[in-house]
């Protein structure tokens, strides 16, 4: 294939007498100047080259098709719809108002235990559309470290989360078994730290009647000795109130 590129005729107008052989001579060799620049301006392409110059111009015919397919395809409405079109956007309505009012339950249920806002899983529709048909809420499912008792509280948040949605789904009750069993073994760890506690109470009674005996065995201690020394008991008896008559108590002392 030989591509030849042809650039227009220059016009060319004689202005003078025709009949003179001067001017039939010149115009013979304009004309033979005109046709040699013609036969160098053509231009011939190699094998390599009108492939890759085809490939170009069907790529940029396809993307002009594809354009203008584009520009023409937008939301349809219900009239231009068939009728298997027609039932198939309002099952995905249905499907969306539903995976939506889904989610929202988790939502509402989960409280601040909800990693965020739900995300969603879209399809388009006949008529352009797009329509929620699966979604999700994530939720932290981890224990509360050092506080039994307030994973206790957490698993149950979290197992009505769950089950919030009016049909939870079979991965919903996946994740409400998964609380209940995060909830029994904090009741255990619980359970063993009051058990703990009762035994270090009663550890610490028993301890104290032979605290009591001991202390009471000093002070019996104290008085025989008080009373075989008689020093001791006469410095007590002048502190005696009854046996004071005069003075103070520095004089007395002393």
């Amino acid at each position: 294939m030989e591509v030849q590129i042809i650039q227009a005729s220059p016009q060319l107008r004689f202005v003078g007498n025709t009949g003179r052989c001067e001017d039939c001579e010149e115009e013979q060799r304009l004309e033979d100047t005109l046709k040699k620049v013609l036969e160098e301006d053509r231009v011939s392409l190699s094998g390599a080259s009108l492939s890759h110059a085809s490939t170009v111009f069907e790529a940029k015919e396809l993307a002009d098709e594809e354009e203008s397919a584009t520009q023409q395809t937008g939301p349809k409405s219900d009239l231009e719809l068939s009728e298997e079109e027609r039932r198939l956007l309002t099952e995905l309505r249905s499907r969306d108002a539903e995976v939506r009012a889904h989610e929202r339950a988790h939502l509402s249920a989960a409280g601040p235990y909800a990693n965020g806002a739900p995300t969603f899983e879209f399809q388009t529709g006949p008529d352009g559309r797009q329509y929620a048909v699966g979604g999700e809420v994530s939720i932290d499912s981890s224990p509360v470290s050092g506080d039994p008792e307030a994973t206790v509280r957490k698993a149950q948040t979290i197992k009505r989360a769950a089950l919030a949605p009016r049909d939870p789904s079979a991965q919903d009750r996946q994740v409400a078994a998964q609380a209940a069993q995060l909830e029994a073994q904090a009741r255990q760890e619980v359970k063993a730290e009051k058990v703990e506690e009762k035994e270090q109470t009663t550890e610490s009674t028993s301890s104290s009647p032979e605290e009591n005996k001991e202390s009471t065995t000093k002070s019996e201690s104290s008085n025989d000795s008080s009373q075989d020394n008689p020093f001791p008991r006469r410095v007590e008896n002048r502190f005696n109130p009854s046996s004071i008559t005069t003075g103070n108590l520095l004089n007395i002392i002393s």
